[in-house]
């Protein structure tokens, strides 16, 4: 089991912040289209994105991973996915549920668990292609 690298983790990091600033642009965007509940459950996951950025870039967290490489990759990926759909998407419910999604993604890296990262995966490709196919 390897560690990220220095450079795997500010990538990382980096991309969890680009998603929470992703949710608040989108956020902004449909304000009215938000119940208040909903506002609230999007501050809850772009303030989570944060602190997940920050844990790894402080080694709080210190997930390891069999081929780090990759894992950080795909994680990446994921990340720059979630926000490419949050600028097209109009529904608020779907955009809310990529939020939820990318926000257990980044609980499940934190914590290097290849099971709960594989279903965010799975979960997070499916309702972005649901998405496309409403438009």
């Amino acid at each position: 089991m390897e560690d990220f690298t220095p450079e795997q983790i500010v990538s990382i990091a980096n991309g969890y912040r680009l998603m929470a600033r992703a949710l608040n642009e989108f956020q902004v965007s449909h304000w009215s289209d938000f119940t208040y509940e909903q506002q609230l459950d999007l501050n809850a996951y772009q303030t989570s994105l944060l602190n997940r950025a920050q844990d790894l870039q402080t080694l709080a967290v210190r997930p390891a991973f069999a081929n780090v490489a990759d894992m950080a990759t795909t994680i990446l990926q994921a990340t720059d996915m979630a926000k490419a759909g949050l600028q097209h998407i109009q529904n608020v419910t779907v955009a809310i549920n990529v939020g939820a999604i990318t926000v257990a993604l980044a609980a499940y890296v934190a914590r290097a668990n290849l099971r709960g990262i594989q279903t965010a995966l799975r979960e997070l490709g499916e309702l972005l292609i649901l998405d496309q196919e409403d438009e």
